[in-house]
Formats: C-alpha cells, structure tokens, sequence
C-alpha cells in the first residue's frame, strides 16, 4: 500500500493584500493562478488597493498564448487603469553586451508602443513581452517611485514562485 505525505501550504502567497494602497504580485510560470485570482478580487473589491503591479515570469511562450485571453479579460475589466502588468519570457536572455539583444529589447518597445504587436510573440495583446529575467532593483524602485507619486509609503508584496526568485525579489 502506498504511502502519500502532503505537506502545505507552507504560508499563503496571497493572504492580506486589500490591506495595502499599493499591491505587487509576482507569478512565476504556473504561479499566475493564485495571482489571477487576487487581481480578479481586487478589480472587483479593490479595498484599500489603489494600484496594483503584476509581474508574470515564463520559460516559454507558450504560456502567454495558453493565458492570453484570461489576461485580455483582466485588461478589459481594469476601467479604472489601476493594474500594471509586466511580462518576462526568462528563455530570452538580455545581455547589454549583446548589441543584437539591445537592439530587440527596444525594437520589441517601439512596435507595442505604436500598435499593441508584440514581436516575441507574434500578435497583437495590450502587455508588452520584456525579454530575459526582471531587474528587480529596478522594477521595484519604479514601484516606489510611483507609489510615491500616489502619496503612498506602504507597499506589499505578494509572491507565488520559486525561492531563488523570492530571494531576489
């Protein structure tokens, strides 16, 4: 007869987020659902949330194509624009020694910028696709700036990933 031992959940990824004015969740890969659903809470009770920034980290595109119209849902129900959503393909790998890449990481801006085409992947979607793993420092320095500009000092932070990333983040 076999043994089976469940462990968890170790902590919830997503418990206390209407506490906080300013709200950042981090998904990786398959660490989208529990964050899909905070961010469908939020668009419908959003608390004290007054912006919501959500990173969504992938190995392959194809896991933008299998949300795609899940995320397009959630841009279409944001009537208030207080969602940021930010989408790293960490397969691509960003060198800034690496003229090629320089020149593909702007011209991936450029054309979302214009159109809403996204070059990595090859349509049209309303997130641009950043290519390579995110700065952290930077993103979250962005975060702070514009918590800022909104007269906020509280930030949570909400993570469903892997250990390293949680250290980085």
């Amino acid at each position: 007869e076999p043994l089976v031992k469940v462990e968890g959940p170790i902590g919830a990824s997503s418990q206390g987020f209407s506490d906080h004015p300013i709200v950042v969740l981090v998904g990786a890969g398959i660490g989208i659902t529990p964050m899909i659903s905070v961010l469908r809470m939020l668009l419908k009770n959003p608390g004290k949330m007054r912006r919501t920034f959500f990173y969504w980290t992938v190995r392959d595109r194809n896991s933008f194509e299998l949300f795609s119209s899940l995320m397009d849902d959630i841009y279409d129900s944001d009537q208030k624009h207080v969602i940021q959503i930010r989408h790293f393909l960490t397969s691509v790998k960003h060198d800034d020694s690496d003229l090629g890449a320089v020149l593909l990481k702007y011209a991936v801006r450029a054309k979302h910028k214009h159109s809403d085409m996204d070059l990595i992947l090859g349509g049209q979607i309303h997130h641009q696709v950043e290519t390579g793993r995110p700065d952290w420092d930077d993103e979250l320095r962005s975060v702070r700036d514009e918590a800022k500009e909104l007269g906020h000092d509280d930030c949570g932070i909400f993570l469903c990933g892997p250990g390293k990333m949680a250290e980085a983040v």
